[in-house]
């Protein structure tokens, strides 16, 4: 067992340990209680020879033997497995929800988009139940280490020959081995596979994506892609369980045979008087034990080293957000106000697992007080910069800068309490319309309900999405999504004017980025939508904040302060709407050829 495996064997101790000690310490009663089972055989042969050679004394200590063994083993076993399933469930609830919080805490979202970390998590996925197991499975093998253990101590005493299925059953060892490398090696080649089959399931039963797959006559095709894909994922599983299985029957049969010839052997001995009837039970007994044994041992090792892959997943888990937090580890507290504004300087991101950077060699500076508008074709990196400003994403290179000091060098968290914004592809927070607007401050949630009510109802009105609250049956009682108890649907764009009013609940930000926050929304409530967003960066300029508006309608960029242009990962032009159509380049290109669309 590796130096990986011992720290992942600490690791479920400690955890186990700390979910409950008394079930930690009795749960190990079993391994009592399999070393009471491991000594029938020597207590039979005691009482079989005893009657044999008429001494009663042996009769007597057989018989107290088996009585003892038979009441403690009932007594044991029970407190033993209620332990340890007590333990299973405390253990595998606090490894799930430590798992949920490492991946959602991160300080950056890198490890989401990540194709090589998902496929990690996704092989973790798949074994996570293992790792609240691992203390169960670890309690087994202690059991079944002392099981054979006490097993070949009673061979050894009953008759030589027996040690001799030793060499017989050690094979088993060698194939639990194989069966861990094989089933590891099958984890690794299907787990894009049974990544892919999660995602193709998800699409296949969630209500939006299964419905357009139905109106597109696709459905039956996505079906058929998750066969296909589910199946490319279970054949490596497939393959290594046969080869398991089929070892398993060579080694039975051969184990089969040589226990016949020795014990054969044995009774010949025992009819021409060279041993006596007791050891020849005690033979007979340990004969099917030690096979037992040795059996029960490979298939628990080979279990816990499955729990211990899973254990060193979630281990690789925790030193990966150990290493994103020392990374992060700023402690310099955002400036109350922006006096500089946020810089740029040769700022360049790849996304992981891509082969060319998304944004390159970008210099801007966005000063305090503005609004600023960042334009440009799909995929010119305007949602990226987004994830750069707001620290959710690590530079490639260059820095990020906010009134003078390094974005790396602030408290991340408390950067981002001083941002805010709406997003396209905005969360749809099922819950109390309350509860869905409020979660833009969590302080608001926090305060009593009277200063909740007050500042959510601000928001829907500074976000012109007063209708919206007025068309739910409830008001801010309102449970939104139809899948629950009493809940209400509503519209793509009414999703979306509630994710601007998260967004406008925070009332003092220092960032307020607005990234094509109405593209669900027709151009009347657009233009509506608009007004509201220029009193609100009137009010985020008078402290100095930035807000930065990303849009594809340029009808809603003439009023901004400065417009920046990206192309191909680059800043094309800067300047104010004036200016770059005065300049007559590519902004002045495309304002004219959507104005021509609107004819």
């Amino acid at each position: 067992m590796n130096g990986g495996w011992w720290t992942s064997l600490r690791l479920v101790t400690r955890i186990a340990w700390e979910q409950g000690r008394g079930h930690a310490v009795a749960a190990l009663l079993e391994v009592v209680s399999r070393v009471l089972t491991a000594l029938f055989p020597l207590f039979a042969g005691l009482v079989v020879g005893g009657l044999a050679a008429r001494d009663l004394t042996l009769v007597l200590l057989g018989a107290g033997g088996l009585v003892l063994s038979r009441a403690l083993n009932f007594l044991l076993v029970i407190v033993g497995v209620e332990s340890r399933l007590v333990l299973m469930e405390r253990v595998g609830h606090a490894i799930d929800l430590r798992v949920g919080q490492l991946s959602g805490e991160a300080a950056t979202l890198d490890h989401l988009e990540d194709p090589a970390h998902q496929d990690q998590a996704q092989a973790l996925a798949e074994r996570l139940g293992r790792v609240g197991m691992a203390y169960n499975l670890l309690v087994n093998v202690l059991n079944n280490l002392a099981g054979p253990v006490i097993t070949i101590v009673v061979a050894a005493t009953a008759d030589w020959r027996l040690l001799l299925l030793l060499a017989v059953a050690l094979p088993a060892t060698w194939l639990g081995r194989r069966s861990i490398q094989w089933e590891a090696e099958a984890e690794k080649a299907g787990a894009e596979a049974g990544r892919r089959s999660a995602h193709l399931l998800g699409a296949a039963t969630a209500p939006v994506a299964s419905s357009e797959l139905r109106v597109l006559g696709a459905r039956r095709w996505a079906l058929d892609l998750l066969s296909r894909e589910a199946a490319r994922w279970r054949h490596p599983h497939r393959t290594a369980e046969v080869r398991t299985a089929g070892w398993s029957i060579v080694l039975a049969v051969g184990y089969l045979g040589a226990a016949a010839a020795i014990l054969a052997w044995m009774v010949r001995d025992a009819l021409d008087g060279r041993i006596d009837p007791g050891r020849l039970v005690t033979g007979v007994l340990v004969v099917g034990q030690l096979r037992e044994s040795v059996t029960d041992l490979q298939w628990v090792i080979s279990g816990l080293s499955g729990a211990l892959r899973a254990v060193s997943r979630y281990r690789w888990l925790e030193d990966y957000a150990r290493t994103v937090d020392e990374e992060h580890a700023g402690t310099a507290a955002p400036p109350a106000r922006l006096t500089d504004g946020i810089r740029l300087q040769g700022v360049g991101f790849r996304y992981p697992g891509a082969d060319r950077e998304s944004l390159s060699d970008i210099d801007l500076h966005l000063p305090a007080g503005a609004v600023v508008a960042v334009v440009g074709e799909n995929g010119a990196g305007k949602s990226t910069l987004v994830k750069l400003l707001t620290g959710m994403h690590d530079l490639s290179s260059g820095r990020i800068l906010v009134d003078g000091v390094d974005l790396r060098a602030l408290d991340l968290p408390a950067w981002r309490a001083r941002c805010s914004g709406a997003f396209q592809d905005h969360a749809r927070l099922e819950l109390t319309a309350r509860e869905a607007v409020g979660a833009g401050s969590v302080e608001v949630l926090d305060a009593g309900r009277a200063e909740i009510d007050s500042r959510v109802l601000r928001a829907l009105e500074d976000s012109s999405a007063s209708d919206v609250l007025r068309a739910l049956p409830d008001g801010l009682d309102t449970q939104l999504g139809a899948a629950w108890p009493g809940g209400v649907d509503i519209s793509g764009g009414q999703w979306q004017r509630l994710a601007v009013a998260r967004a406008m609940v925070r009332l003092d930000p220092l960032l307020l980025v607005l990234d094509e926050p109405t593209s669900a929304l027709d151009p009347a409530t657009e233009h509506a939508l608009f007004d509201r967003y220029a009193e609100a960066a009137r009010a985020t300029g008078g402290r100095g904040g930035v807000t930065l508006l990303i849009t594809h309608r340029f009808s809603t960029v003439a009023a901004a302060d400065l417009v920046i242009v990206l192309a191909d990962g680059g800043v094309a032009e800067v300047g104010t709407h004036a200016d770059l159509m005065a300049a007559g380049g590519r902004y002045a290109d495309l304002y004219a050829l959507q104005a021509a669309g609107y004819r």
